[in-house]
């Protein structure tokens, strides 16, 4: 069962610009928000506390699926997730916006399943991601509490899996950030709680996730023996497992797939989060980036205009499999045969093979592609 937007959940995009406008539409788009925190705050937190899940993340879903409970689907069915099927066997058909793998929208009719009351929608919820899909127990295990490290990686991980859209997991970090989400997960940093008189404790915990593709790779160093696996980035503030090689098992040279970055900002130092296997639901670690080996990539400046050609390339917010560990933006779809300007060129070099990677500019769009994305 693969999870897509509805039609009428698109709704919200009216009420989030709402939000950015003025007098009477700004008043009444604050109004319905205000109100939809209020009265779902409580019960978000109880359900995603108990299948530990993030509380920030599923208020944002619902406040992003339901346009803040108004959308039809949540009134009539008070479906506040879009979830398809039938709720003991309720249901109702509506239209629903779908992306296919080109990232081209379409339309078509689905049920979606119709619910007793909020409560209900949300427990579904919550199992739906606790339990995955009948052919994969673990299809929505980046948003479980012990795996994703932060809100944004438990959101991103929705992308691909749970909506097809390509901005899911950026538009649900939005909603968190701008309406203070996160504080339902019962942290804040120390910077977000200080006074103005107030100096901001430096917390030697700190680590910033970066998530990434997960087909990115790399190989074990020649010291990789030297430093250990551990479930989580070893000093975070997570509760730590130390895991040694001779219960893994490695050799110099053996490819690891990465997922994600963690820069722990008191060493500053660079951590990687592991597996190996391309199986995306392999054990995943953490370990130290100088237990890794990864490809050679050079920078320098170019500075050009330039036009994309007409086949579809996935644009990165840095060069694929370099340290950064790089993310997919979009694709060049939106950008073919526009001039484009390039500030920056990368040689990369992997198994011996040598690509070259443009950083290019567009009026809304900054990211890294192939140089096959490039016209000649």
């Amino acid at each position: 069962m693969r999870k897509q937007w509805m039609v009428g959940l698109l709704t919200v995009g009216l009420v989030v610009c709402g939000l950015t406008g003025v007098g009477h539409t700004r008043a009444e788009a604050s109004t319905t928000a205000d109100t939809f925190i209020s009265n779902m705050s409580s019960p978000v937190k109880k359900v995603a506390d108990q299948y530990k899940l993030y509380p920030s993340v599923m208020m944002a879903q619902a406040a992003l699926e339901s346009g803040w409970g108004t959308s039809q689907l949540t009134i009539n069915a008070n479906n506040y997730f879009g979830i398809k099927g039938s709720y003991n066997g309720a249901s109702v058909t509506m239209s629903t916006a779908e992306y296919n793998a080109n990232g081209q929208l379409y339309y078509t009719q689905a049920a979606f399943k119709k619910y007793p009351d909020a409560a209900a929608s949300m427990t579904d919820n919550a199992q739906l991601l606790r339990n995955g899909t009948a052919w994969n127990p673990n299809y929505y295990s980046g948003t479980w509490r012990e795996n994703a490290p932060t809100y944004e990686s438990a959101a991103n991980a929705l992308t691909g899996t749970y909506a097809t859209a390509p901005n899911y997991g950026s538009s649900l970090i939005n909603l968190i950030q701008t309406y203070k989400f996160y504080t339902l997960d019962g942290s804040t940093s120390s910077a977000e709680s200080a006074t103005p008189s107030q100096k901001p404790v430096v917390d030697t915990t700190k680590v910033n996730y970066y998530i990434g593709s997960n087909s990115q790779t790399a190989t074990l160093g020649s010291k990789y023996k030297g430093y250990a696996l551990y479930n989580h980035v070893k000093g975070s503030k997570y509760k730590t497992t130390k895991y040694s090689w001779s219960q893994i098992g490695g050799w110099q040279g053996r490819p690891v797939w990465i997922d994600a970055r963690g820069y722990k900002v008191s060493t500053k130092t660079n951590w990687y989060r592991v597996r190996f296997s391309k199986q995306t639901t392999s054990k995943k670690y953490w370990v130290y980036s100088k237990a890794l080996s990864f490809p050679k990539t050079t920078y320098k400046a170019d500075k050009k205009s330039v036009t994309l050609n007409g086949t579809i390339y996935p644009v990165y917010d840095h060069v694929f499999n370099s340290t950064y560990i790089a993310k997919q933006l979009t694709t060049t779809k939106a950008l073919t045969n526009h001039s484009v300007t390039i500030d920056k060129k990368a040689t990369h070099v992997q198994n011996g093979v040598t690509t070259t990677w443009y950083r290019i500019h567009s009026s809304s769009l900054t990211g890294w592609v192939s140089s096959l994305a490039i016209k000649k």
